[in-house]
């Protein structure tokens, strides 16, 4: 799906199911890959690479919006393949690289413990991050991508805001599969910080969202966003 003429989305059909999580390309000079979806989808991956006239050589950075498996499962299949730079919020890291295993679902606590022994699902090949970004950080891909640091999913989730584009991508941060909503609760570490973080991109001057799991806002995004914050306010 084509969101701006430097910005594209790579997802399944609705945007769910074949990816995992959506997959964004940000042309520059160079490739910029946000999240790298399920293991095993680096081919197609880099298959839609090479469609747009690149080679896998031309990924120049992978940043990741958080740990989860279907966001950074073919992480280290593509790091091996393009050499790219991985970045990802200090948080995060000692679940990328392996200092800490995959949690699983985060509530109710029983059902992680249940499936503890059945992690090797949700887990990840553990691979080296070579930069820590943080929150405000610009990074100098299209006039300059604004690191968001917006934890409550997981401690360490990221949102990338363009403002030349007025484009927001927000990760696991927002949902919007039949309409705006939370991510997951079942692997959400703490939704009081997550509301917070959604607070917080409400704030922003943007036009478009475009999410980890659902269909991008293309009209308006900023006032959807904003309205759905305000319905949060009452929320623990």
């Amino acid at each position: 799906m084509l969101i701006t003429k430097n910005v594209h989305q790579l997802s399944g059909i609705k945007s769910t199911g074949v990816w995992g999580a959506n997959v964004f390309l940000l042309l520059d000079k160079s490739i910029t890959l946000v999240d790298t979806g399920l293991k095993g989808k680096a081919a197609s991956i880099l298959g839609e690479v090479k469609r747009l006239g690149y080679a896998p050589s031309d990924i120049a950075n992978i940043i990741i919006t958080h740990h989860h498996a279907d966001h950074a499962g073919s992480l280290a299949e593509l790091k091996k393949t393009t050499g790219a730079r991985i970045l990802a919020h200090h948080s995060d890291v000692p679940y990328i690289d392996g200092r800490l295993p995959q949690p699983g679902p985060a509530r109710p606590r029983w059902l992680g413990k249940a499936l503890a022994p059945f992690s090797r699902f949700w887990g990840t090949v553990p691979v080296s991050v070579d930069t820590l970004i943080n929150d405000e950080d610009v990074l100098p891909v299209l006039g300059g991508v604004r690191i968001l640091h917006t934890p409550g999913h997981t401690p360490g989730s990221i949102s990338l805001y363009l403002p030349q584009s007025k484009l927001v991508i927000v990760g696991d941060l927002l949902a919007n599969r039949f309409g705006l909503s939370l991510p997951s609760m079942l692997f959400t570490v703490d939704t009081a910080q997550e509301i917070n973080s959604i607070k917080k991109l409400a704030s922003l001057d943007f036009d478009i969202v475009c999410f980890g799991h659902g269909r991008p806002l293309l009209h308006e995004a900023q006032q959807k966003v904003a309205h759905f914050a305000e319905r949060l306010k009452s929320r623990p």
